[in-house]
């Protein structure tokens, strides 16, 4: 898989710890950077908790195999306008390998708002804001670090989000995904989607070489048995994109939301809940999983306890 991008590189992991304190440039500088700050965290406290997004919509994002793939997505997009709206600047996507993102803030204002402080990374909010983001509003296990800081010599921020093996894998594998990894072809799809599919699961590491892998293997028997409840919703960002649509038209605010109130369904789908198979295996899972660094380790944890 030579056209895989790569996994990033190791960085030190920044010290950890409330956010710094905003000194020098006077008291009306200080008390200025101040209000700017609550503002921000008054954005995020508010904007986050309404910005939760359907499974369906992560799954295309975890499934997105280059990174102009994962610009392409919706969700992606969403992303950058919420904490652009947020005050966090105009954040992108710079490096990316599956389950690894690297996310730069050019120019960043949360800098700003320390002019005294140099030799250390002070962008907590926006670890903050990243790790939410992913945490809550996507429902995806992961640790977020700044690797990089303005105001510790770089040339723009830059922050590292590392998502939890099984957190990923529980959302992005869908039937035909696991109906391929028990060795079954999944009906009505043709050979190139089943070769793409086949692709997605050899770089996420589930099959090698066409055989379903190790670390697959642990995932089936432990994470499957966790209780799964996929919600279905329209995601945040559909009554904006619908608005633009209508507003092309050329249609009052009025005929706007007319015509965004007919075509919204009336009804929405109930979802399947997978029951568990051995609760208190599944509570287990999740507990370690949460506490474990990387896949092979859980998995050793568990068979430890065999």
């Amino acid at each position: 898989m030579n056209d895989v991008p790569p996994g990033p590189p190791p960085f030190e992991a920044p010290p950890g710890g409330p956010p710094p304190m905003m000194e020098g440039g006077g008291l009306a500088q200080s008390m200025g950077s101040f209000g700017a700050m609550l503002k921000i965290q008054e954005n995020i406290s508010q904007m986050l908790p309404a910005s939760k997004v359907p499974w369906n919509e992560t799954r295309k994002f975890l499934k997105a195999i280059t990174i102009e793939d994962v610009k392409a997505t919706s969700l992606y997009k969403f992303h950058m306008r919420l904490f652009q709206k947020i005050g966090l600047g105009n954040m992108q996507l710079v490096a990316f390998a599956p389950m690894h993102y690297i996310f730069a803030v050019p120019n960043c204002p949360v800098c700003g708002l320390y002019p005294a402080l140099n030799n250390q990374k002070v962008c907590v909010a926006t670890t903050d804001a990243l790790h939410r983001f992913f945490s809550e509003d996507l429902e995806l296990e992961c640790t977020v670090d700044e690797i990089e800081c303005v105001k510790d010599g770089a040339q723009m921020c830059k922050f590292k989000v590392d998502i939890q093996p099984i957190s990923a894998y529980q959302i992005m594998l869908d039937a035909y995904d696991n109906m391929i990894l028990a060795g079954k072809r999944p009906p009505k799809i043709d050979d190139a989607e089943l070769r793409h599919r086949v692709q997605l699961l050899t770089i996420y590491k589930l099959l090698d070489a066409g055989k379903v892998s190790e670390m697959a293997g642990a995932y089936m028997q432990y994470a499957s048995t966790i209780n799964v409840e996929e919600q279905i919703f329209d995601p945040p960002w559909k009554m904006a994109e619908e608005l633009e649509k209508i507003e092309e038209k050329g249609e009052t605010s009025g005929a706007a939301f007319s015509s965004m109130k007919q075509s919204q369904s009336p009804t929405i789908e109930k979802p399947q809940v997978q029951e568990p198979k051995n609760q208190e295996v599944a509570t287990k899972v999740k507990t370690e999983a949460k506490k474990t660094d990387s896949f092979a380790e859980l998995l050793a944890k568990m068979k430890k306890d065999q």
